[in-house]
């Protein structure tokens, strides 16, 4: 059967039926009267709107994100998917729900229960750019910091959502929390299209969450899945009580993304909830390509096989020794990336997307990332990967985490810097010691640097910016 809309989608796969949808701290919504919900708000948007029409949508309610979209799709305008704690000046028309920036005068109320407001800001930049009717944008930062703009289509999204729901084992026996943010493709497709797809009932807590609230959310909703951030599992990791968060020792499964946890994190989750803890590696435009299951003592460099659908290989070589730029081809790739006045194709003519990161290919299958290939340190004419040596520094057993980049130096060029978050104190020596015992020279870190915390995204990919003096 082919699905026409992820509304079609939903109420084909929950059946207009009483059973809960979504869990919010006032009331229990079901399917029936969240389906209700976003066929009334349609009906109120679409004299606002044209199909093709972009909104911006801004909201922290999770009701008020199913809703608008639901709602959004039914009448075939394009979802812009925006942090709602932007400021408060988009261009454009602009969906909030009035939690992070009041209605103002003139705004139109589409919705009043969950509470949406339609904002018309100055005009879009003029662009030729039409999008497919009822597209998501999703906004990601990649490697470059500079957000670019991924272009998900509707049949996209829902290969991808029907993909982890299999795998994970959604289904209304199956209850599901979320703390990843529902602007970002991550948490939409895991935390909210994957349940609602599957009749999962769901419950989302903020993506601030502290572990004892994660520990209250998971315990009340009896949840079988948690969907959160590496920042999340740190946490959880550091709190040194091993009785503590006994709420989610009901959980059967959780799922991190965004930034590999280090060995230490990993382990610790495992043994004290003795979940099957798995590493997603995706991104905004080709959706999931890898759920691995880890234990703590594996290479965090390894992210396991292609889930059914992807298929991968390394550039243009058979080789499974090959190390490479990871290549990959599926049904839930985006259809590009938006330019000031264009959308620029995401795959090659054969259906193949580039990822821009270095890989090997392992036999029977598998995959080992090696870094970026846009970050290569070049060290006298050396390529570093700053993930390599990351992962050689959080092996050793009082590093917490650590972030690597590229310092420069006058008689090398570029040189590798590291931060490190220690267990307990250590001589930089000693770091240094461990990282010349397990790299190649021109890869061991100039400076080691112990602080308090690495400054990282909501979704864990780490802020510093490279340092401007010469490493000495």
């Amino acid at each position: 059967m082919t699905l026409r809309s992820l509304y079609d989608a939903v109420r084909d796969g929950a059946g207009h039926s009483k059973d809960i949808a979504l869990r919010t701290g006032q009331r229990d919504w079901t399917f029936r009267a969240l389906l209700a919900a976003a066929e009334a708000f349609a009906v109120r948007l679409a004299p606002h709107t044209e199909p093709g029409d972009r909104v911006s949508l801004q909201v922290t309610d999770p009701v008020a994100a199913a809703v608008a979209t639901l709602g959004c799709d039914l009448v075939r305008v394009c979802l812009l998917h925006r942090d709602p704690t932007a400021p408060n000046a988009l261009p454009g028309r602009v969906l909030h729900d009035g939690l992070v920036h009041a209605p103002r005068d003139g705004e139109a109320q589409v919705l009043g229960t969950p509470g949406l407001w339609l904002r018309s800001g100055g005009p879009l930049e003029d662009t030729p750019v039409r999008l497919p009717h009822g597209a998501h944008v999703f906004f990601t930062s990649g490697s470059t910091g500079a957000p670019v703009g991924v272009v998900r289509s509707v049949r996209s999204i829902l290969a991808d959502a029907f993909r982890v729901a299999r795998f994970l084992g959604y289904g209304p026996d199956h209850p599901v929390v979320s703390a990843a943010p529902l602007y970002h493709a991550y948490g939409f497709n895991y935390g909210l299209i994957g349940p609602l797809l599957a009749g999962a009932p769901l419950r989302c807590a903020p993506a601030r969450s502290v572990p004892s609230q994660l520990d209250r959310v998971v315990s009340e909703a009896g949840a079988h899945t948690l969907i959160a951030l590496p920042a999340h599992y740190g946490l959880l990791s550091a709190t040194p009580n091993q009785d503590a968060h006994r709420g989610l020792n009901g959980l059967k499964s959780a799922v991190s993304a965004g930034a590999p946890l280090g060995v230490g994190t990993t382990s610790d989750v495992v043994r004290r909830h003795r979940i099957a803890l798995y590493n997603c590696y995706g991104s905004s435009e080709a959706g999931a390509v890898t759920l691995a299951r880890l234990e703590g003592d594996e290479d965090t460099g390894y992210i396991g096989a292609p889930l059914p659908g992807v298929s991968a290989r390394v550039d243009e070589s058979r080789n499974a020794c090959t190390t490479g730029e990871l290549m990959l081809r599926s049904t839930s790739l985006a259809e590009g990336r938006l330019t000031a006045d264009s959308m620029m194709p995401l795959t090659d003519e054969d259906g193949w997307y580039r990822t821009g990161d270095l890989a090997r290919l392992r036999q029977p299958q598998g995959i080992d990332l090696v870094g970026r290939m846009s970050a290569a340190i070049n060290v006298a004419g050396e390529k570093v990967s700053p993930s390599e040596v990351e992962r050689v520094l959080t092996k050793h057993p009082h590093v917490l985490d650590a972030v690597v980049t590229a310092a420069p130096d006058g008689a090398r060029g570029q040189v590798p810097v590291a931060r490190v978050v220690l267990r307990m104190p250590t001589p930089v020596d000693e770091l240094l010691s461990w990282c010349r015992t397990r790299l190649s020279p021109h890869a061991v870190p100039r400076q080691v640097e112990p602080v308090a915390e690495i400054s990282r995204s909501p979704t864990g990919k780490a802020q510093w910016s490279p340092p401007r003096k010469r490493a000495t």
